[in-house]
């Protein structure tokens, strides 16, 4: 049987607080915007699509390769922002700070070891960030952009990350449920 697996790093709960609050503060403008619930707010490493469920320890095993020599390190989550760009953006993020490019290099090290399970290299460049939204339709686009520009320069919180998790992602009509399958601790 085949699973939806991605890696990623899980925010704290204070980070995941200030997120809510700042998807509340946007819900008013009534722009047709899919919100990710809060409980499922993280960074994606790696989305690594349908694979073989037996193949999960297999896929471990490279998570726990990928992450060799890599300490804990400090996430800083400050700013906001829409993808692609302000004039058709799809989705709406708060800016993940690595100074020391930590979570682009595990990307880069997962991206090399799962095209070995048959997962597509992805040709566009890691940007560390957090989804928050992701906007339907063009409702109120505008006034959405001002109001989140309104957080330019907004501190959502820092924090140390200390593991990396392998998540399963189950899809239904009410959003998706993720399933921590596995953690990896940083040492």
């Amino acid at each position: 049987m085949n699973v939806r697996l991605f890696v990623a790093v899980e925010i704290t709960e204070e980070i995941r607080k200030k997120l809510a609050e700042f998807q509340d503060e946007l819900k008013e403008v009534d722009a047709d915007v899919g919100w990710v619930a809060p409980e499922n707010l993280h960074i994606t490493l790696k989305f690594i699509g349908s694979i073989d469920e037996e193949k999960i320890e297999t896929v471990t095993n490279m998570i726990k390769d990928s992450l060799t020599h890599i300490k804990p390190f400090d996430l800083d989550y400050t700013g906001v922002g829409t993808l692609p760009k302000e004039k058709n953006p799809r989705v709406i993020f708060a800016d993940v700070i690595d100074m020391g490019g930590i979570l682009a290099k595990i990307h880069e090290r997962l991206d090399n070891q799962f095209m070995a399970l048959g997962v597509e290299h992805e040709d566009r460049k890691f940007t560390a960030h957090l989804t928050v939204g992701r906007i339907k339709t063009r409702r109120n686009v505008r006034k959405l952009i001002e109001n989140i520009y309104a957080y330019h320069g907004f501190n959502f919180g820092s924090e140390q990350v200390t593991q990396v998790v392998l998540m399963k992602s189950d899809l239904s009509p009410e959003g998706p449920i993720y399933t921590k399958l596995y953690c990896v601790d940083l040492v």
